[in-house]
C-alpha cells in the first residue's frame, strides 16, 4: 500500500507542476455594475519580471458613463476590437528603469508599440485595436543595467488569444480521465498483487 501512495503522490504533483506555469488571477472577482468583474486582472512572470496583466474591452452598444465597466480580461480576449490594455510593474525597481511595450501579430508584425519610458506611476497602458480573431503577443522589454543582459533576452512574452474558441477543455477533460485510469489501476494492483504472491499453504493431506 505503502507503493500505491507514493504513486499516487506522484500522479499529483505532476499535475500541480503541469500547470504551475497557468497565470494566476488577483484579487477574485468584485461586485460592479450589471455582474461581477476582477479588478485586477491575473499575474504573469519570467525569470526576470512579474507583472499584473490586465485588458478590458469595451462593448460598442453601451456608453462609457462610468457605470458599464468592463471585465478585466487576463490573456484569452472574447472579442476583437478596441482593447486597452494594462500593465502593473510589480518589481518596484523596475519603475525606476526604462520599459517599452509591443503588441504582435502571429506574423511578428508590431500592431501598436510604446516606446522605453521610465514608468513612474508603475503601470503602461495602451489602447489595441484587435482587427482579426488569432493569436497574438504582448512584449514587455526592460532595459534593465542591474541584470548585464539584453533586454530581448529578459522580456517578458505574454502571449494572448483573441475570439478564439478555447480547445483545452476536452484535452484537459482527457488528461483527468488518464490520471484517474491509472490511478485505479495502481490501486487495483495494489490491493491484489500481494494476494495472488502470497505463498499458498502445502497442503498435507497426503
Amino acid at each position: 500500500m505503502n507503493i500505491a501512495r507514493h504513486l499516487w503522490a506522484l500522479m499529483l504533483f505532476s499535475t500541480i507542476v503541469g500547470t504551475a506555469n497557468a497565470s494566476v488571477p488577483l484579487g477574485g472577482n468584485r461586485k460592479g455594475t450589471g455582474g461581477s468583474y476582477d479588478l485586477y486582472g491575473c499575474m504573469l512572470t519570467n525569470d526576470y519580471y512579474v507583472v499584473n496583466f490586465a485588458a478590458y474591452q469595451f462593448d460598442p452598444s453601451q456608453t462609457s458613463d462610468g457605470k458599464n465597466l468592463p471585465q478585466a480580461e487576463c490573456v484569452d480576449l472574447p472579442a476583437t476590437g478596441k482593447t486597452q490594455i494594462a500593465i502593473d510593474l510589480l518589481d518596484m525597481d523596475v519603475r525606476k528603469k526604462p520599459v517599452g511595450l509591443k503588441i504582435l501579430r502571429e506574423d511578428g508584425q508590431t500592431i501598436a508599440e510604446l516606446p522605453m519610458t521610465i514608468a513612474k506611476q508603475g503601470v503602461l497602458s495602451t489602447t489595441v485595436d484587435f482587427k482579426t480573431p488569432g493569436k497574438y503577443q504582448a512584449v514587455l522589454s526592460v532595459n534593465d543595467t542591474d541584470l548585464n543582459t539584453p533586454p530581448e533576452i529578459s522580456a517578458l512574452h505574454i502571449p494572448l488569444t483573441v475570439a478564439v474558441v478555447n480547445e483545452q477543455s476536452g484535452s484537459s477533460n482527457a488528461a483527468w480521465l488518464l490520471f484517474a485510469l491509472i490511478g485505479c489501476i495502481v490501486a487495483a494492483a495494489a490491493y491484489f498483487l500481494p494476494r495472488l504472491l502470497k505463498p499458498q499453504p502445502a497442503d498435507n493431506s497426503a
